[in-house]
């Protein structure tokens, strides 16, 4: 076996092609057998309010309720370094989350403690003194990530750490949760201002030799993540992402994992989870071309790391470059070129990025972008797209069909020799649909139907586009009726309008207008000309589309039918122009 100041190698052990499972005790798991590091791959410190409150109760109930012992789950655990005596340094590979919050827990209750002895156990769970004559040295008994190391040292491992204030707005979002865990476990051992010593001593009692863990470890990196791929942290689920990272940083060289891991962790960073498990499934997409047929883990083990793509340094470098045209092209809607085109693009990917349902489009988007990053192309192509997509929504295909055209644009742009054979490619051919689309247009229940404020916003900015000027739809925007969806019996419209015609136009495109405010049913009841005064005019409303609306100096059948036509007009030269 190979020497080293700590004694064996884990890789040399024969834990290297072994896996053990044991189940343990607190205070065995944390005494001198065991020292803990959170590799820098690992996500942050993300357990919550919730997660630390449940923890405490759970553990408590069980204590009220003379239970032998609380499970408190598993940790996988892959041998950094060990001693000949069987203890050593051990990364946390899943269960970081509990073991750090466990950790937090024993630090308040030594900072709570009038007990000289528990102070002095509780410390010496945390924080291992050096021994000469053991052969021990001072260490901490977990090493956090290097981003929190020395705010955890501070406020958690140093005696009366958890009684130090601190300031959460100037702090991370790890640090703020450390905090937190902190308040959250003080404030369960008080009561009327005191705290309730009893219940400290009998806590401080259970959890050290009554709550259980159990530990898996093994000496190879790749069967600990194999391991991590199976288990959940305790009120943590893995998103998708944080299995990929595991395989992935599993197949990157030592040396060059930490880099890999702080580019994995800036893009999550970035983005968040969330966005981040979204563009994993866009890139899915993007490389099999097909309905996903398995769980997303399982496609990825078994068709793209099987012959598509290396996990690892190539799979992180491209989930790089998609997280790069995301965010710059479709979050912040920057095409990089400042013309009209700029502003047109802008425009045109927020309000598809902001109200269109769903996200397929994006798909075929970063894929055209990643083979054709050429900024005089991305903006032909999304007027394309849009109208490919949208002509499909207007027609009411199914999800599954969705999928299966996302599937033969992806395919069109694989094959393509250059950005205009796919322009020009059969698949954005829509005529056989625009009497459809003319039909469903024109329907009675126009405002009804899912894509309505959608094509109502995309009028916006037809009207608007050659005033070069970035279109921001945020905050609230409704649809509003102008001849009212329930006007009084007594008023203009009922006068104006008698039952039929109001079945016939009142939910027609012709009668629909934005409002950048909530609905305001008694406003909207208001005769033609007040409304025209307080709703319509420059200056009240930001939208074109309403301004028309004071082009009017009546509103009747005749108003509602030539407007219809207009806007119909104006849909098709969008769309089939």
């Amino acid at each position: 076996m190979k020497e080293n100041k700590y004694g064996t190698k884990g890789d040399d052990i024969l834990l290297d092609n072994k896996i053990e499972a044991k189940e343990i005790l607190v205070k065995d798991l944390f005494d001198s057998k065991f020292l803990f590091r959170v590799p820098e791959y690992q996500r942050q410190f993300s357990w919550e309010n919730d997660n630390f409150d449940q923890l405490f109760e759970d553990i408590k109930e069980s204590l009220e309720s003379e239970e032998d012992n609380y499970f408190l789950g598993s940790v996988i655990l892959q041998v950094n370094e060990i001693n000949l005596d069987g203890s050593g340094i051990y990364d946390i590979v899943d269960g970081q989350q509990r073991l750090t919050t466990i950790t937090i827990l024993l630090a308040v209750m030594r900072d709570l403690t009038n007990s000289t002895q528990a102070k002095a156990t509780l410390q010496e769970k945390i924080y291992q003194k050096e021994n000469e004559y053991m052969g021990t040295k001072e260490e901490v008994r977990i090493h956090v990530r290097d981003r929190e190391k020395d705010f955890f040292r501070k406020y958690v491992l140093e005696e009366e750490g958890t009684k130090k204030a601190t300031i959460k707005n100037n702090l991370s979002e790890p640090q703020q949760r450390i905090v937190t865990a902190i308040e959250v476990f003080r404030n369960k051992f008080y009561i009327d201002g005191a705290v309730n010593q009893k219940l400290l001593s009998n806590m401080i009692k259970y959890i050290l030799n009554n709550c259980v863990l159990v530990y898996v470890k093994t000496g190879n990196f790749t069967s600990a993540f194999r391991l991590f791929s199976v288990l959940n942290d305790r009120g943590m689920p893995l998103a998708t992402s944080d299995l990929l990272k595991s395989a992935n940083l599993s197949a990157v060289k030592e040396n060059n994992r930490k880099r890999y891991q702080m580019s994995w962790e800036q893009i999550e960073e970035d983005l968040g989870r969330d966005e981040l498990d979204k563009l994993i499934g866009f890139i899915r997409t993007i490389l099999i071309k097909e309905k996903p047929r398995k769980n997303i883990v399982d496609e990825y083990n078994q068709m793209i790391f099987n012959g598509i793509m290396e996990p690892g340094e190539e799979y992180i470098q491209y989930l790089d470059e998609v997280a790069n045209i995301y965010k710059e092209r479709i979050l912040n809607a920057n095409i990089g070129i400042s013309t009209n085109i700029e502003v047109k693009f802008y425009n045109l990917i927020s309000i598809m990025r902001d109200f269109i349902p769903f996200s397929d489009w994006m798909v075929a988007f970063i894929s055209f972008a990643l083979k054709y990053p050429e900024e005089s192309n991305l903006y032909n192509f999304l007027i394309i797209l849009e109208k490919s997509y949208v002509i499909n929504w207007i027609i009411g295909i199914t999800t599954t069909k969705r999928i299966v055209e996302t599937n033969r644009i992806l395919q069109v742009i694989e094959k393509s020799k250059n950005a205009k054979e796919v322009f020009n490619d059969d698949v954005f051919d829509l005529n056989d649909y625009k009497n459809e689309v003319q039909r469903l247009l024109n329907d009675s229940l126009f405002y009804k139907m899912k894509f309505c404020k959608y094509i109502l916003l995309r009028l916006d900015l037809y009207l608007c586009e050659n005033s070069n000027i970035n279109k921001c739809y945020k905050g609230t925007v409704s649809v509003e009726h102008v001849l009212p969806q329930n006007p009084k019996e007594d008023s203009e419209w009922t006068r104006t309008f008698d039952s039929n015609s109001r079945n016939e136009l009142t939910h027609k495109l012709g009668n629909l207008v934005l409002l950048s405010r909530k609905k305001n049913s008694a406003a909207n009841n208001i005769d033609f000309k007040e409304k025209i005064i307080k709703y319509y005019s420059n200056g009240i409303t930001d939208f074109e589309i309403t301004r028309e609306i004071k082009d009017y100096s009546i509103w009747n059948h005749s108003s509602i039918q030539s407007r219809q036509v207009k806007q119909l007009n104006r849909i098709l030269d969008i769309y089939y122009s």
